[in-house]
C-alpha cells in the first residue's frame, strides 16, 4: 500500500554520460575493425602498398586502441551497473 518505491531513477548527466562512452566504444572498435582491415589487405597484396607501411600502422594503432576500447567498454558496464 505505502511501500517506497524501491526503484532507483538515474540522473541525466549519468545517463547522458553512459551514452557518451557507449557512443566512444562504438567508434573506437569501428576505427579498430577498419584498421585491422586495412592491414589484412595490405599483407595479402590486395591493397597497393608497395612498402607496407599499411600493414604496420595498422597493427600498431589497433594494438594502441584496444586497450582504450576496454577501458570504455568496463567504464560504460559499471556506470550501469550502478545505475540500476
Amino acid at each position: 500500500m505505502d511501500t517506497p518505491d524501491t526503484t532507483t531513477r538515474t540522473s541525466a548527466p549519468r545517463i547522458a554520460l553512459r551514452y557518451l562512452l557507449l557512443s566512444a566504444f562504438a567508434c573506437t572498435t569501428a576505427l579498430i575493425v577498419l584498421l585491422v582491415g586495412e592491414a589484412m589487405l595490405s599483407a595479402t597484396g590486395l591493397l597497393f602498398d608497395p612498402h607496407g607501411y599499411g600493414m604496420f600502422a595498422g597493427i600498431l594503432f589497433a594494438a594502441i586502441l584496444t586497450p582504450l576500447a576496454l577501458m570504455l567498454w568496463l567504464l560504460y558496464r559499471s556506470l550501469r551497473r550502478r545505475g540500476n
